[in-house]
C-alpha cells in the first residue's frame, strides 16, 4: 500500500475542481487507501502537508460529494471515494510510484530462467503479479489468429494416428491429433508433411484458413493426408486454441478487506468463471496501458473490482496481463507493476524490426 505522507505539490489543476478541494480529494482516497476506512474532516486536519482546518476540509468534502467525488456510508461520518473520484485521481492526483529494485529483478530473474518456455513464462508472470501486487494476477495469453507459421511437423503415433506440431514465430506451439483414413506410412507422412510445410508457412492463421483450399487441394497422396488437413482446417488453424486465461493469487482475497463480505462473492464468481476475465481483457489487448473501476466495466459482476491492464508482445503476437483488485487500491505503483512486467517480455521476444526497450526505468 502507499507509505507515509503524500509530497507536498505547489499547486494541482483538476478540471471542474478548485485547487482545495483537489488537494483534500487527493488526501482522502490516499488515506482510504491505507487504512480502508471512511475519512474524516478531523483525520485530514491532523494530516502532515495538509494545513487547513478541519471545517475548511468538512466544507470541501461536501462540496466534493455534491460533484459525486466522493460518498457518505451510512454507518460512517466520514467519507469513500466513488468510481468518478478515483478516475479523477488516476488522471489528475496520483504521485508516480515505482516498484522496488529488487521486485524489478525479481521479475526479470524468472522470466529469464524460464526462456524461451513462453507457458512457463505466462504461468509464472500470473504468480507474480500476484505476489507482488498482493492481489489477483491475471494474463491473457494470445490468439494465434496473426501468428505467423514457423514450422509444421508431422509425427507418427502408431496406427492410424498422427500427431500435428504447429508453431508460430516467438515459440508458441499447438499439438493436434489426426486420424488418417489407413495405417501411417512415415516416408510418405514426412514427404507429404514437407509439401505442406512449404506451401503453408509465412503464413497468419487466417490467411491459412482463407486459402488452403487453393494451397492443398492439388496434392496426391495414398492416405490422404492432403485431405484430412483441408477437413480440419477449424481443429488446426482456429484463432482461438491456446487462448486462454491465467489466474493466481485466490490466497490474496482473505486479506482484502472489500471482499471479505458482499464483494466476496462477485469476485469469487469472476475467480471462477474465465470466460468473464476473458471479456474484460480482451477489450484491453492492444492497449499501452489500461484502467478500469468499479462500474466502468461492462460486466456488472466486475462492478466492485479495478483492473490494470498492460499488452504484451510475444513477437507478431499480442497478449495483455494485469492486476484485478478492489477499487482500492495503489494504483500507481500497481501501474508501474504491470506496465514494467508487459515491456519486460515483450524485450525477451522482440520482433525483427523492434529495439529492445529500456524495463529498467
Amino acid at each position: 500500500m502507499l507509505r507515509g505522507p503524500l509530497p507536498v505539490i505547489s499547486a494541482l489543476q483538476v478540471p471542474g475542481l478548485t485547487e482545495r478541494e483537489a488537494l483534500v480529494l487527493r488526501h482522502v482516497i490516499h488515506s482510504f487507501v491505507m487504512t480502508a476506512n471512511p475519512v474524516g474532516s478531523r483525520t485530514l486536519s491532523k494530516l502532515e502537508g495538509l494545513d487547513l482546518s478541519a471545517a475548511t476540509i468538512r466544507n470541501a468534502m461536501a462540496d466534493l460529494e455534491d460533484k459525486g467525488l466522493l460518498a457518505h456510508p451510512h454507518t460512517s461520518a466520514g467519507r469513500i471515494p466513488t468510481d468518478v473520484g478515483y478516475r479523477v485521481y488516476v488522471n489528475y492526483l496520483m504521485i508516480h510510484e515505482q516498484i522496488s529494485h529488487e521486485e524489478r529483478q525479481l521479475i526479470q530473474q524468472n522470466v529469464d530462467e524460464l526462456m524461451p518456455d513462453v507457458e512457463a513464462i505466462l504461468d509464472r508472470t500470473a504468480h507474480l503479479l500476484s505476489r507482488i501486487g498482493r492481489n489477483l494476477g491475471v494474463v491473457l495469453a494470445p490468439a494465434f489468429e496473426d501468428g505467423v507459421l514457423e514450422s509444421l511437423d508431422l509425427v507418427p503415433l502408431g496406427g492410424t494416428r498422427v500427431l500435428v506440431v504447429i508453431t508460430v514465430a516467438s515459440g508458441l506451439a499447438r499439438t493436434v491429433t489426426l486420424e488418417i483414413e489407413s495405417r501411417v506410412d512415415p516416408p510418405n507422412l514426412q514427404r507429404v508433411g514437407r509439401l505442406i510445410q512449404q506451401r503453408l508457412v509465412g503464413l497468419t492463421f487466417r490467411q491459412i484458413r482463407e486459402t488452403i483450399q487453393d494451397r492443398l487441394g492439388d496434392l496426391k497422396d495414398a492416405a490422404g493426408i492432403a485431405r484430412l488437413f483441408l477437413d480440419s482446417t477449424e481443429r488446426l488453424f482456429a484463432p482461438s486454441a491456446n487462448h486462454g486465461v491465467i489466474l493466481d493469487g485466490a490466497r490474496n482475497l482473505p486479506d482484502i478487506p472489500e471482499f471479505r463480505e458482499d464483494g466476496f462473492r462477485g469476485i469469487l464468481e469472476i475467480y471462477e468463471d474465465r470466460d468473464i476475465i476473458m471479456h474484460l481483457l480482451n477489450s484491453q489487448v492492444g492497449e499501452d496501458l489500461s484502467v478500469r473501476i468499479g462500474r466502468e466495466h461492462t460486466e456488472e459482476r466486475a462492478a466492485d473490482c479495478s483492473l490494470i491492464t498492460a499488452s504484451y508482445r510475444l513477437g507478431s503476437l499480442t497478449g495483455a496481463l494485469g492486476i484485478i483488485g478492489p477499487r482500492r487500491m495503489n494504483y500507481s505503483r500497481l501501474m508501474h507493476l504491470v506496465r514494467y512486467t508487459a515491456d519486460l517480455i515483450s524485450s525477451r521476444f522482440p520482433r525483427e524490426t523492434d529495439k529492445e526497450p529500456d524495463v529498467n526505468e
